[in-house]
């Protein structure tokens, strides 16, 4: 494996401070084409896969990935207070949720549309746990420790397993929104204004969701009247999915991900054959193919 100097500074300059030097130092440490694959393979396995796998999708203990932590739900008080918080509007859109909309007696100059509650950090790293038969370079760590490893903001903004359904996790969402956030389609790149951001779109947000955007790229964060008490996105989590936002669309490994877990989630409807003419194979292939580098070559 090469890795050249212009693509791996651009690689770590999505990284924050603190991150930058954790990357660059295992990169630097690898001093053979194996430990410098395994440092990719780390990021792809205790990253990329957890970020991009959708709990929307079923229980997170349905990815072929999961190792063995405790399964979180969503809590309802969860959702009941992010829509609160934000005025049960899209924090994009501005669309009133349906239901509010019909409890406040059909108003018709107000926009509406089916609201969703997002987690900023998914709720697939509640039950992620990397396997045991693929190392980091100098230490054995879970998903969680390589996400605190590499956005040290994450820790610092107390983010973990017990707490992936605080507020500060938490946007409410446009369906077809949260559905682009969930593929890093659509990021909030922090400003120097605290609670105002920066709204980004990718080449793959869709082009007529696009247009029903608002002209503004900035977005500010704030209560809803009565809900000054609840506590705003945390920037340190947005920062983060911002920044793997950029890494997932100028590598095109996001896209690569979503084929395998499409192949997975077809493949669970399938049961073992009473005649033995299961396809054993196929199964392990997928579940497996992070670990197998011409997989990741495709």
């Amino acid at each position: 494996m090469h890795l050249g100097s212009d693509n791996s500074k651009a690689f770590l300059d999505a990284f924050t401070d603190g991150g930058k030097e954790s990357i660059a130092k295992d990169i630097v440490n690898a001093t053979t084409d194996d430990q410098l694959y395994d440092v990719f393979a780390n990021l792809l396995t205790a990253l990329a896969i957890p970020m991009k796998t959708r709990s929307r999708a079923g229980p997170v203990s349905s990815s072929p990935y999961a190792r063995g932590l405790q399964s979180v739900e969503v809590e309802s008080s969860f959702r009941e207070q992010c829509m609160k918080r934000d005025g049960h509007c899209c924090i994009v859109t501005g669309e009133l949720d349906t239901d509010t909309w019909v409890a406040r007696g059909h108003p018709e100059d107000v926009d509406f549309g089916p609201m969703e509650v997002a987690h900023i950090i998914p709720l697939a790293y509640t039950s992620w746990h990397m396997s045991a038969t693929k190392q980091p370079p100098s230490q054995n760590a879970s998903a969680w420790e390589f996400l605190w490893r590499y956005f040290p903001r994450v820790r610092q903004a107390g983010m973990k397993v017990e707490t992936i359904n605080s507020l500060t996790n938490g946007l409410t969402m446009r369906s077809p929104v949260h559905l682009a956030f969930l593929d890093f389609a659509i990021a909030f790149r922090p400003t120097e204004i605290p609670n105002v951001y920066e709204r980004v779109l990718f080449r793959r947000y869709p082009s007529a969701e696009r247009r029903a955007l608002p002209a503004s790229d900035w977005i500010e964060f704030k209560q809803a009247l009565g809900a000054e008490d609840l506590e705003l996105p945390s920037a340190a989590l947005l920062d983060c999915h911002y920044r793997l936002a950029e890494i997932f669309n100028a590598s095109g490994m996001a896209q690569t991900i979503d084929k395998h877990w499409h192949r997975w989630q077809n493949l669970k409807g399938d049961i073992l054959r009473p005649d033995g003419g299961t396809d054993i194979g196929a199964y392990l292939s997928l579940a497996l193919w992070e670990r197998v580098p011409c997989r990741l070559r495709e």
